[in-house]
């Protein structure tokens, strides 16, 4: 269920009532009045049921002469945000006024009054003393769009996002854990879809399990708001909206960034993340074998993943087959799903490599049916390690050690 806004401002449905519809007030005069967005106040609207006017029904309240508007705007030099708000309505309708009644502001006649502001100055009051473009405009006695052209001329960067005061989401940075990150960037890359928008930082994930749905929220709620729906096709669609915190999530790419090949630790906790999105362990019985034997298995696009992960894990002493293409480019499966490109798969199944590999990856790994299945994995082989099958060496069955953090590896992270 979507999360409740740490925020939400508390309007009660009385007011909004007497406000838009007894008072004919506009929704941008309520929002002055209450001091808060348009948007919100445009939404509890909805959450009331108290039907919108239209955009029609909206102009028709505001009968405003032509000969009313020159005198406010030509004669007393009177702004269109000032003539609005004598009115009691919305900037947007003055405007609409001024081309029904074919009238030309002062900008567009020539008459605009330049604004008196350099770049100093402007960087001290936007950044310095951090007001908003609109306390800048009143201060300096013109638009909100004049000042908003100032700083593209002086190629000032905007807040944005980061400066609001009413997050729907109450946002946390990431706490630069590299364990933690390098997992992210596992999953990320085995399972999500990174957007950013409005230097928001938007993290997708669609899926059919609800497991993974679970997962999903564990990583994501504590750092910012987590969005979830169920689609008509069935499929649970999953949003999370971070704060700049979590740009390093955003690059999509088929390979494992050096500083987490370099640390044994933060490449495991990536191949955990990994493996939690794309991985299966699972109970194999061949044709010929009389019990099951446990495997960990990756199929995926990713060719340059699986492969520096078959040398990573080479080099911890797990031994498993180079990665290889599973289903090529154009094979139709049974559901007739096309395969665009070739799909590679990367196999653990030795009975040694798996146990030492199981008991490292359950570190890190956090998708609780998989973790399960590791357990079911664990067992099997400690009933087939009791069964001494002839001369067949029985397996060493104590906990492999843990990989240290390599510290150099974690510069620039």
């Amino acid at each position: 269920m979507p999360k409740t806004p740490w925020n939400k401002v508390p309007i009660k449905k009385n007011l909004l009532n007497n406000l838009y519809i007894e008072k004919g007030l506009s929704i941008g005069s309520i929002a002055k009045i209450l001091k808060v967005s348009n948007n919100i106040i445009h939404n509890r609207l909805r959450e009331f049921g108290i039907n919108v006017r239209s955009i029609s029904e909206a102009k028709e309240i505001f009968r405003i002469s032509k000969e009313k508007l020159n005198d406010l705007y030509f004669d007393k030099k009177w702004s269109m945000g000032q003539i609005a708000k004598h009115f009691g309505c919305s900037h947007g309708t003055i405007v609409y006024r001024f081309r029904k009644y074919g009238l030309k502001s002062r900008g567009h006649l020539g008459l605009r009054r330049p604004v008196m502001i350099d770049k100093n100055q402007l960087e001290r009051l936007y950044h310095g003393q951090s007001l908003s473009l609109e306390q800048i405009a009143k201060r300096l006695h013109c638009s909100k769009g004049a000042i908003e052209r100032k700083t593209r001329k002086f190629n000032i960067k905007l807040r944005g996002n980061d400066h609001r005061k009413h997050w729907r989401y109450e946002k946390k940075s990431f706490d630069g854990n590299p364990e933690e990150k390098a997992y992210l960037i596992g999953f990320r890359l085995g399972d999500l879809n990174i957007f950013q928008t409005n230097q928001v930082i938007v993290v997708r994930g669609s899926t059919t399990k609800t497991a993974q749905a679970t997962l999903f929220e564990r990583l994501f709620t504590n750092y910012g708001g987590v969005k979830t729906t169920r689609a008509k096709r069935g499929t649970i669609e999953q949003y999370a909206y971070l704060n700049h915190s979590f740009d390093f999530l955003l690059p999509k790419q088929d390979k494992i960034e050096q500083w987490i090949c370099e640390c044994p630790r933060c490449f495991l906790a990536f191949f955990a993340g990994y493996f939690d999105a794309e991985g299966c362990a699972h109970l194999h019985k061949g044709y010929r074998s009389q019990t099951p034997d446990g495997r960990l298995e990756i199929q995926s696009y990713d060719k340059h993943i699986l492969l520096h992960s078959w040398k990573n894990l080479s080099k911890l002493g797990i031994q498993c087959k180079r990665p290889v293409i599973s289903k090529a480019a154009g094979y139709i499966g049974s559901n007739g799903v096309r395969h665009n490109g070739d799909s590679w798969r990367l196999s653990i199944w030795t009975k040694a490599s798996v146990w030492h590999l199981l008991h490292l990856l359950e570190i890190d790994m956090k998708h609780t049916n998989k973790l399960n299945r590791l357990k079911n994995i664990k067992q099997n082989i400690v009933e087939r390690n009791i069964r001494k099958r002839g001369n067949a060496v029985v397996l060493d069955l104590s906990t492999p050690p843990i990989p240290l953090h390599s510290h150099i590896a974690h510069i620039g992270t």
